[in-house]
């Protein structure tokens, strides 16, 4: 745990200055360490960041910082400088998976059991009212669509309303990976013609699971390769306390990043 927390802030630390970002000169604890005070709490306490806030500051790893003050700082986070801290890690997985395989799936977040729908203050349109094909039910809340390499690394990530396709938002994604990467994909990631977009303008094969009436044959998707991304979906929720605590929808998705990064962090410690 003591070389996880260190590594977590050293990470931080370093993109930060390589970057050239400076905290206010009255802030009197840097973003390194509010950014590490999440990770740490999506990593070891169920995304709680009261626990995580006293256990760092009473083993001394931070200075001095109160509850409100650290949500406010949190939340007044720039948006670029997780994107920017994530597609560093991202980076360097790419570089790492020499085959060229990726896996595309999403997985659901749900924000409150479907009993309680009407009583949430955090989503309010049915937009975010989903299906959830593994558990054969509906669900209320948003879904996370990710491409994580062969070995279960996440390489880029978008958050989207429940009902949103898989399809609908393999599109907005922006495919940052080498010519000639493979993607194994589902067949909810069936379009002909996205795929000869991806395969003609990107050099990129897009390989979906074709359905029995599908009008092309199947491009060789690996089942085997596949369901990596069941796993890593399950380690990812596998960090989730019962339920994700929060009060805005910027506060509930600010945590499910800090849940992803903190199972993209466990790459980092192993190299």
């Amino acid at each position: 745990m003591v070389d996880d927390i260190i590594t977590i802030f050293y990470t931080c630390d370093e993109y930060l200055k390589a970057i050239e970002h400076k905290d206010d000169k009255q802030a009197r604890i840097s973003t390194s360490e509010i950014i590490t005070i999440a990770i740490v709490a999506a990593k070891f306490f169920g995304g709680n960041y009261e626990t995580s806030r006293w256990f760092l500051l009473s083993h001394g790893y931070i200075k001095t910082i109160s509850k409100s003050r650290f949500i406010r700082r949190l939340n007044a986070l720039d948006i670029e400088i997780l994107q920017g801290f994530f597609a560093t890690m991202a980076q360097s997985f790419k570089l790492a998976n020499k085959d060229g395989d990726y896996v595309i799936d999403s997985f659901p977040v749900p924000v409150c059991a479907n009993i309680r729908i009407n009583r949430c203050k955090i989503y309010r349109n049915e937009i975010y009212r989903g299906f959830s094909a593994t558990r054969d039910d509906y669900f209320f809340g948003i879904r996370v669509h990710m491409l994580v390499t062969k070995s279960g690394q996440p390489v880029e990530f978008i958050i989207e309303p429940g009902s949103f396709s898989d399809i609908k938002v393999a599109r907005s994604f922006r495919f940052n990976i080498p010519k000639n990467s493979r993607i194994h994909a589902d067949k909810g990631y069936t379009d002909y013609g996205f795929e000869d977009h991806l395969e003609f303008s990107r050099q990129i094969r897009l390989l979906a699971v074709r359905k029995e009436n599908a009008k092309r044959k199947d491009r060789g998707v690996s089942k085997k390769i596949r369901k990596i991304v069941e796993t890593v979906f399950s380690s990812i929720t596998s960090l989730f306390s019962r339920t994700i605590h929060a009060i805005t929808a910027l506060g509930f998705e600010l945590k499910v990043i800090m849940f992803i990064f903190a199972y993209s962090m466990k790459f980092k410690v192993a190299t």
